[in-house]
């Protein structure tokens, strides 16, 4: 039987969300072995409920996963661009960019200067994220640690207003040699585009009120989701990631801080959702 309050649509993050350390569905926050993810993925099918993978990866390495574990839509690089149908068909989210015939949003940006002047002024604390950021087409991905409301402020003075800068939370430092205290990961991306954005278009393109959708995450950049859907829930883990998280949850309804990390996380979202009532 069917829970007649259950979503018809969840979106959810990959990295410190569906999956687990180092990035695997079939590990714990701990990196012990679990199918939780593999259960929670069965029981979707089982449900009958679409799951739309929501990351800041690029098309490529998302299409891959989304092959790997049998989704068949996505949101890519930040929410700049929505993949659906397996791939038939591809939505842009990242106007005005994208309408210029033979040039991606990724040489745009470049053209525009935006990514030189963030260097410039970051100096040794911003590089891009090598050799991942090789894959984009939407978005200039970087790594290291600033105040992104200075990289903001920087873009509008510069006349770059229709670009932003988003924090994709915490990674791992693999001997980059970066001076900072953490290392995050953080997309440079067209003002338009973003996760919440992103899923509003899709719920739109699907004919689904967000009142027929939950989201996952797990950074405050995931935030940004609540007002799109019914409920946001973020793992554990997005406090470790963002100091400030917690003080921020109050102006948001419909946010649900989960006690449990990671894909273990998403697992209770979906025990939540889909078993409990059912």
């Amino acid at each position: 039987m069917t829970n007649p309050s259950q979503p018809i649509v969840i979106y959810t993050d990959l990295d410190g969300t569906i999956l687990g350390k180092g990035g695997s569905l079939f590990r714990t926050a701990a990196g012990e072995f679990t199918m939780a993810g593999a259960e929670g993925l069965r029981t979707c099918r089982e449900r009958g409920v679409r799951l739309c993978f929501c990351s800041g990866r690029s098309v490529k390495l998302l299409g891959e996963d989304a092959r790997l574990l049998g989704v068949d839509s996505f949101i890519a690089e930040a929410g700049c661009v929505l993949v659906r149908d397996r791939g038939d068909t591809v939505v842009l989210n990242c106007a005005p960019f994208g309408e210029k015939e033979g040039v991606t949003v990724f040489e745009e940006i470049g053209s525009a200067g935006a990514p030189a002047l963030l260097f410039q002024h970051f100096g040794k604390t911003l590089a891009y994220h090598a050799p991942w950021h090789r894959d984009h087409s939407y978005s200039h991905l970087m790594r290291g640690q600033i105040d992104t409301a200075v990289a903001d402020e920087l873009l509008v003075r510069q006349g770059l207003n229709e670009l932003k800068v988003v924090d994709n939370g915490i990674i791992e430092d693999r001997g980059y040699g970066m001076p900072v205290n953490e290392l995050h990961a953080y997309h440079l991306i067209p003002r338009q585009a973003g996760k919440g954005s992103a899923i509003r278009l899709d719920l739109e393109l699907s004919g689904i009120s967000p009142r027929e959708a939950v989201a996952c995450g797990d950074s405050s950049q995931d935030l940004e989701m609540a007002a799109a859907v019914r409920t946001l829930y973020l793992m554990a883990n997005a406090a470790d990631n963002h100091s400030g998280l917690i003080e921020m949850l109050p102006g948001y309804k419909n946010v649900k801080l989960l006690a449990v990390s990671m894909v273990e996380g998403f697992r209770e979202v979906i025990q939540r959702e889909l078993e409990n009532g059912a």
